[in-house]
């Protein structure tokens, strides 16, 4: 894993080495976030909503990669789910990792990888395409 000897400074383009991972990030679904979910979608049985699952990926990418700049736009998200299931009080761990990026046309475009496991079991893959703003 590349070393990153900038802790606590803004993460920049510049900064982005494809294949740092920036941290397996713990996400719980406590009770509190359950109860969060269903004010919003009613009631759900014990196994976790797909979208808990995308939450628990967001609120993981926004932990992992800070301090951030101002005015990234979040482009595109692709996501994977497994058949393994997740469940309500279970931690979602979630790696955070950087894929690719690419300057085009004056932007600064960055491709982050997600993985979110159970466990032992895999639940959930995708990627995150922002343009970075700095």
């Amino acid at each position: 894993m590349p070393q990153d000897d900038h802790k606590g400074d803004l993460w920049t383009y510049e900064r982005f080495q494809p294949g740092h991972v920036f941290g397996v990030i713990p996400i719980q679904t406590d009770a509190g976030k359950r109860a969060d979910w269903g004010r919003v979608f009613g009631p759900t049985s014990d196994r976790l909503p797909r979208g808990m699952l995308v939450t628990a990926m967001m609120e993981a990418y926004i932990r992992a990669i800070q301090p951030r700049p101002d005015g990234n736009v979040h482009a595109s998200q692709e996501l994977a789910f497994t058949e393994a299931q997740a469940n309500w009080g279970d931690t979602v761990l979630v790696t955070v990792s950087l894929v690719a990026k690419e300057e085009r046309k004056g932007r600064y475009w960055v491709r982050f990888g997600i993985e979110a496991h159970v466990g032992d079991a895999q639940v959930m893959t995708g990627t995150i395409r922002s343009i970075w703003a700095a």
